[in-house]
């Protein structure tokens, strides 16, 4: 009876632990356990074969990449000449499409100006034929130096002073200095301007104030 007993105790010991392993296993987190067991188990460890660089080895790759910038500098000091250069190029055309414009324009102006000087000369008159000069009044029988130019001293006065040229420069046939001669007058324009007979009055007048003084042609003629 007592084996009996002890038998049964014993497969039942044995038996529920079976019982109670097949349950839980059979459960969903069971299952997620093992499922994740059995996901982690398939990833290997991974290795790392890493070695370390030498001090040569390093040494070269930083000349490596030490040369590599200097090539790099070296260009991009190239492309910016080659940019400053066409740039210049650019500006010197420039430069002389502006000159060229401008010469252009210049010979442009200064033809037109010679047609137009042109123009102006064909449509100008002739010139008037230059006077000829006053034939010297010839001396009147009894007439004096004081009343009168027509005598030899006056004809030798305005000899000397003009060639007896009543149209001659610088003052006509007695050279008025032309102060002198506005003051005499009152008339603007030099002596040459005006007539033979009104010259002659103004010496008339000249000699009366101040004789043969402001001639010094007087002493070749012996006044």
């Amino acid at each position: 009876m007592r084996i009996r007993i002890a038998l049964t105790t014993a497969v039942a010991v044995i038996a529920v632990p079976a019982v109670l392993l097949t349950l839980f296993s059979s459960t969903p987190a069971a299952s997620a356990r093992v499922t994740r067991h059995e996901a982690v188990s398939q990833y290997r460890a991974v290795r790392i074969d890493m070695k370390l660089m030498s001090y040569a080895q390093a040494e070269k790759v930083a000349q490596l990449v030490t040369f590599s910038d200097a090539v790099a500098a070296q260009q991009e000091a190239t492309y910016l000449k080659d940019v400053a250069f066409l740039t210049y190029l650019k500006d010197v055309n420039f430069m002389k499409a502006v000159a060229r414009q401008k010469q252009e324009a210049a010979q442009q102006a200064a033809a037109q100006q010679a047609a137009a000087r042109a123009t102006a000369v064909a449509a100008a008159p002739a010139p008037a034929p230059a006077a000829a000069p006053a034939p010297a009044p010839v001396a009147a029988a009894g007439s004096s130096d004081a009343t009168s130019t027509n005598t030899a001293d006056w004809a030798c006065i305005r000899d000397h002073e003009s060639g007896g040229n009543y149209g001659e420069g610088n003052g006509g046939a007695y050279q008025f200095e032309l102060g002198t001669w506005t003051s005499l007058t009152g008339l603007p324009s030099p002596a040459e301007d005006y007539p033979a007979a009104v010259q002659d009055a103004a010496a008339l007048k000249l000699y009366s104030q101040r004789g043969w003084e402001p001639w010094t042609t007087r002493y070749v003629c012996g006044l």
